[in-house]
C-alpha cells in the first residue's frame, strides 16, 4: 500500500513546526495527523511516513542545535519583549493564526489586566503564520498598536510612540530592522535566521 498524502507538503508542515520551536517534538506528529491532515483519510503508510518523517526533522534540528550559539536570534528577541513589557506594552510570541486573531489575544490579556486600569499602553506580537514565514526566510513581521490608551485623541500618536520604542529596542539589540515609521504598516525584522531551541513536554 502507497501513501497518499502528499509528503512535499506534508514535509514542509513539519519542518516548520520543528523548526519553529513552539511544540514539543513530542505532539508534532499528532498535529500533522489530527490537525493538519485528514486521520479518517490516512491509510497505515501515511501514519508510518509522518512518524518517521518527523523523527527525522527532529533529529536534526537537535543535532544543528548543538552547534548554536548560547543566545540565539530567538533569545535576543525575548530579550527585546521582556523590556517591552517592562515598559507596559504586552509583547507576546505566536499570537494566534492571523493578525485578527493576535489583536484578540492582545484584548484578552489587556481585559484581565484591567483594561485602562492596566497602565498597559500598547501591544506588539506576531502570530504563527509570521513564524513560518521567519523559519524560511530570517524575517519577521511585528504588529504593533498604541490604542490602550483612555484618550482617543492621542492614540495615533501613542501608536507611534509604541513603534518606535519597538525599533529602538530591536536595533539597540543588534537587528536589522524596516519600518516606514507609519503605524499602518508593520516593522520588519531581518534574523537572518529563526534559531529557537525545541523543547520536550
Amino acid at each position: 500500500m502507497a501513501i497518499t498524502l502528499d509528503p512535499k507538503d506534508t514535509s514542509n508542515r513539519i519542518h516548520e513546526l520543528v523548526w519553529g520551536g513552539f511544540h514539543a517534538d513530542e505532539d508534532i506528529e499528532w498535529i500533522i495527523t489530527e490537525e493538519y491532515l485528514d486521520p479518517e483519510e490516512l491509510n497505515l503508510e501515511d501514519f508510518a511516513w509522518v512518524t518517521a518523517e518527523t523523527a527525522r526533522a527532529c533529529a536534526e534540528k537537535q543535532a544543528a542545535e548543538e552547534s548554536w550559539p548560547e543566545h540565539t536570534e530567538f533569545d535576543r528577541l525575548e530579550a527585546v519583549f521582556t523590556q517591552l513589557r517592562a515598559d507596559h506594552i504586552i509583547a507576546l510570541h505566536k499570537a494566534g493564526n492571523t493578525l485578527s486573531e493576535g489583536h484578540e489575544d492582545v484584548q484578552e490579556i489587556w481585559q484581565e489586566a484591567g483594561r485602562f486600569d492596566s497602565g498597559i499602553r500598547g501591544c506588539c506580537f506576531y502570530h504563527s503564520q509570521d513564524v513560518e514565514g521567519a523559519v524560511h526566510t530570517g524575517q519577521l513581521y511585528l504588529a504593533f498598536s498604541g490604542g490602550m490608551i483612555r484618550e482617543p485623541e492621542q492614540r495615533e500618536a501613542n501608536t507611534l510612540a509604541v513603534g518606535s520604542r519597538i525599533a529602538e529596542l530591536l536595533q539597540a539589540a543588534g537587528f536589522d530592522t524596516e519600518w516606514d515609521g507609519s503605524i499602518n504598516d508593520r516593522i520588519k525584522v531581518n534574523l537572518g535566521q529563526w534559531r529557537k531551541r525545541g523543547f520536550s513536554v
